[in-house]
């Protein structure tokens, strides 16, 4: 190893000890004070790991032993003596005098989850659970833990950043993320309804906002964009189809590169259609736009790439050298100081790997080498590309304002030839802009409009979200915010800007109750399995035991057999268990069948919320996990307490009365019982009319049960609003499976005068029709999609439901028949005068039974 002490001119080789090699495995710089370096070798004639410690940038060390092998060391933000030290065999320690003395913290600790607190924000709490703990470091013992959050948390989810902390914790297959804002309690990280996020990475936590990349339940390779509210707690799209890196080091990565120096400044590259593009964005997200492709080569001849078929686009992926920076490359010190590996043209060549450098911030680009480099910082900030290249700075172009301020910067002359010290600062002044259209973002549960019109800078609600619904937390009485779609950044300052609407603050109404059930709780039992042997010698015996699942052990000298074996079985399902017992005077076997089950996760009763009178309806109990063979199933239908047992998760049958009927599933495996029912509403009559949806639809379908009831209450809301039909008479059932389609049922009104009810019900059903054909029901599903709901061609044409189907239409043809018969005996008796004839007409009115949704085909088997 070389020491400089004259800016790299010239290097002078160090000697630790004298006569011994010495191996550096990794050396460490304290943050807040560069004179003190720390050394880690391994020596080959000592059998402990040194370590090399000096307080004056390197020109004398003392060597100090440690009894562990270090992984790493994390120097504390504040204090330059406090470090903490990882050692390969999961232990950590620390040391206040750096690195002199060692005191043992924790066992067991996971890696690159270790983080020092931050100061004014984290405290001593007083009180909490055992899983996400804290400590001081000179009384850190198991009765000095303290917890903030009760609850079981993920293995190496935890993670603390700035003023935020994140972890997830998974419960009945599905993942949720928690953050705690400032160290207060945590709460649940609120993605967009139906994200159900496979993967979440933290990207940035700059200017009190949360920037992360969530991989969707439909994603495989990439990646969507989100930011936060000030709490982290809301999240709201900024970008899609973020591509991934695949597996490095085990961790998924997201080609998203923060460009240090300029706050707000992102590159990523967006996967769409098998292409993958380069974007830029200057506000953190809101907006994004292609890199401008430079006019000429670094030869100086013309590149013929112009937008918007040309653009330049960068591999943002880690280098396949590990001693490697990434191929983009920024520094803190260089604002606006951008270099990186790609291509011009329509999509990234993975293969193609030319050198582009940009000193604006990405405004302007030019080529500088024709492949890729290695490229180290020096001078404080300055890039050096490993060989001489001229190259000129150019203003910032372009607007002055980024995410509501004007930052000024200041860089050298491309003239001037001096040396930047050691206390340069490239940053002058940030001066507040007044706020404008390109400064509000939209709020949680909304997304911008995708179109270029008027509509462009509007924030329009989802399907799933209502923005004038109150908080589940909020209480009667109470005043909440209600969101009309964008908030400003707070950056900015109004002006007197008027850009967008104020956000309201209504009184808490007065909310039906929902989701109301008994909740039981069972303990889980370990497998204990023990023997007795009644006859014969224990101590001269050996023990063969065989516990079904590949466990197999063999006992001998044993004074007792009445401990048991405690195993826990990692499947359900039946299980052979036994153990054979011999000696020199004989053998004996015995065999236990043992039933292992899984705990029951979740179930939900699917039925369909309206059916008619004596109509074959199949109730369906979706359960999660699935236990074949192991599961009993008992329904309760009406006020009848005793139950129909069923082994399957579906059975049939007939409501015979009308009115308001509870159905009731139990579902129970061994010690673990759920429950579910819904409310059927058994009628005479109602009108069905299928619909069907645009075939974006398909791609954002999870076929989970509350996104089907989801999509089916904002259709039955906005065929209200056009038609004035009261919501109350209108039910669109979405049906499981693909592709995605929907039976409206209009119910009839109460009862009242019969001609005046045909008539408003004639006019009901002209009405929906209408408006469904003049395309005129739509809805805003993510990312600006809009799908459109139009009536679904069936054969029969538009079905009723109920035992009086196609009532209305049987009265007409019996009167029709009657005319006729009675035209045919006008004619007749003009032909023979003087003679009566008599003629009976027998009319039979014809049932037709809608036939219902089987819903047994599509279900999906796991409940999100």
């Amino acid at each position: 190893m070389g020491r400089s002490s004259d800016f790299g001119t010239s290097y002078t080789k160090l000697t630790l000890q004298p006569g011994v090699t010495t191996v550096i495995d990794n050396f460490y710089i304290c943050p807040t004070n560069k004179r003190k370096v720390v050394l880690v070798s391994s020596s080959l004639s000592d059998r402990d790991q040194s370590l090399f410690l000096s307080t004056d940038e390197g020109a004398t060390f003392q060597k100090q032993l440690i009894p562990f092998s270090v992984e790493t060391l994390i120097f504390h933000p504040k204090e330059e003596d406090k470090v903490l030290a990882y050692s390969k065999e999961s232990t950590l320690y620390v040391s206040s005098d750096l690195g002199k003395k060692w005191t043992l913290l924790r066992e067991r600790v996971t890696k690159d989850h270790v983080f020092w607190a931050v100061s004014g924000v984290d405290t001593a709490p007083r009180r909490g659970g055992f899983r996400y703990v804290t400590c001081q470091i000179h009384n850190c013992s198991d009765k000095t833990l303290t917890a903030l959050f009760p609850g079981r948390i993920d293995h190496s989810s935890l993670t603390v950043q700035d003023d935020y902390i994140f972890f997830k914790a998974t419960a009945t297959n599905r993942t949720k993320y928690y953050v705690s804002y400032r160290r207060n309690e945590f709460v649940l990280m609120k993605l967009p309804k139906y994200a159900l996020p496979q993967d979440l990475q933290i990207i940035s936590t700059d200017e009190s906002q949360v920037f992360v990349a969530v991989q969707e339940w439909h994603q495989t390779d990439t990646y969507n964009l989100y930011q936060s509210d000030t709490r982290g707690v809301h999240y709201s799209l900024v970008l899609e189809d973020v591509q991934g890196s695949g597996q490095v080091f085990t961790t998924f990565l997201v080609l998203l590169s923060q460009v240090r120096g300029v706050k707000g400044v992102f590159l990523a590259n967006q996967k769409t259609n098998g292409k993958v593009v380069t974007l830029i964005t200057y506000n953190k997200g809101r907006d994004w736009d292609r890199l401008r492709p430079p006019s000429t080569d670094m030869n100086g001849k013309p590149t013929n790439c112009e937008p918007p078929d040309c653009h330049l686009h960068l591999h943002l992926r880690w280098a396949d050298n590990p001693y490697v920076s990434g191929t983009v490359h920024t520094k803190d010190t260089a604002p606006g100081l951008i270099m990186g590996a790609g291509n011009l043209g329509s999509q990234l060549v993975e293969y193609k790997e030319e050198m582009y450098i940009t000193s604006d911030c990405g405004h302007t680009w030019r080529q500088v080498f024709e492949e890729e480099h290695h490229v180290l910082y020096l001078d404080h900030g300055a890039v050096d590309p490993s060989r001489p290249a001229p190259y000129a700075a150019l203003p910032l172009q372009g607007d002055r304002c980024i995410m509501g301020q004007q930052r000024s910067f200041r860089k050298r002359k491309p003239t001037s030839w001096c040396v930047k010290g050691k206390s340069f600062t490239s940053a002058l002044e940030a001066r507040v802009c007044r706020c404008r259209e390109s400064d509000f973002l939209c709020d949680y549960g909304f997304e911008r409009s995708p179109s270029s019109g008027s509509d462009a800078n509007k924030c329009f609600a989802n399907f799933w979200f209502n923005p004038l619904s109150p908080p589940d937390d909020c209480v009667l009485g109470q005043t909440y915010t209600s969101s009309l779609g964008a908030s400003v950044s707070q950056l900015c300052h109004m002006g007197g800007f008027s850009g967008q609407d104020e956000p309201v603050s209504p009184t808490a109404p007065v909310s039906q109750p929902r989701g109301l059930g008994w909740l039981e709780v069972r303990g889980v039992t370990r497998r204990l399995a023990s023997w007795s042997l009644p006859q014969g010698d224990v101590l001269t015996t050996k023990y063969q035991v065989d516990l079904g699942d590949g466990f197999k052990a063999v006992y001998v000298n044993l004074t007792s057999t009445e401990e048991p074996i405690r195993h826990r079985y990692e499947s359900p399902g039946v299980y052979r268990v036994s153990v054979r017992a011999e000696n020199v005077a004989g053998h004996d076997e015995a065999v236990l069948f043992v039933q292992v089950n899984s705990p029951l996760q979740a179930l939900h009763l699917e039925v369909l919320p309206v059916v008619g009178l004596n109509q074959e309806v199949n109730l369906t109990a979706v359960l999660l996990p699935l236990n074949p063979n192991l599961t009993v199933f008992y329904w309760w239908i009406g006020h009848s307490l005793q139950p129909l047992l069923s082994l399957e998760n579906s059975v049939t049958t007939r409501f015979a009365d009308t009115g308001d009927v509870r159905v009731t599933v139990q579902a129970a495996c061994g010690n673990s019982v759920l429950q579910d029912s819904k409310v059927v509403r058994v009628l005479d009559q109602f009108q069905v009319v299928p619909l069907r949806f645009s075939m974006d639809l398909d791609v954002h379908n999870p076929n989970t049960p509350e996104w089907r009831e989801d999509v089916g209450l904002v259709v039955t809301r906005l065929l209200s609003k056009e038609t004035s039909v009261p919501e109350e008479l209108l039910v669109t059932v979405v049906k499981p499976g693909l592709p995605t389609v929907a039976d409206l049922n209009v119910l009839l009104p109460p009862p009242g005068p019969a001609r005046k009810r045909n008539l408003t019900s004639d006019k009901r059903l002209m009405a929906i029709q209408q408006v469904l054909k003049a395309q005129k029901i739509s809805f805003l599903l993510r990312g600006g999609v809009r799908i459109l709901v139009a009536m679904r061609d069936t054969d029969t044409g538009e079905k009723l439901g109920g035992g009086g189907g196609y009532w209305a239409v049987a009265v007409l043809v019996v009167i029709g028949l009657f005319a006729v018969g009675v035209f045919i005996l006008y004619k007749f008796k003009r032909k023979r005068p003087g003679r009566t004839v008599y003629a009976q007409m027998h009319n039979e009115k014809e049932q037709e039974m809608t036939s219902p949704v089987s819903h047994s085909q599509g279900v999906q088997s796991v409940i999100q």
